[in-house]
């Protein structure tokens, strides 16, 4: 899957819609990420705190490690610096 053109039309969709509060489905599959897990990706790649994240949204840390279970799994990534990565990375 290194060269994989799911990639790019990943990281494209992610810049766009980590602004907008869009659905989107996963690169791989077709799974929705929900407006929820989208804001809640745009906090984490802004460098929030599970616990800041949690006081923002008013949910408990225990919902935001779920959400971002969920959001790694939809994506196929697996850190928060993946997320951040796809999320800040400029469009070219």
């Amino acid at each position: 899957m290194k060269n994989c053109p799911c990639k790019s039309v990943r990281m494209r969709n992610l810049r766009r819609l980590a602004h907008s509060g869009d659905r989107m489905h996963g690169p791989l599959n077709g799974e929705v990420l929900t407006v929820r897990e989208l804001e809640v990706m745009r906090l984490a790649a802004k460098g929030l705190t599970n616990r800041a994240i949690a006081h923002e949204l008013n949910v408990t840390e225990g919902t935001i490690k779920l959400h971002l279970h969920n959001i790694y799994r939809k994506l196929a990534i697996n850190s928060r610096f993946a997320l951040a990565a796809l999320v800040n990375r400029k469009a070219s």
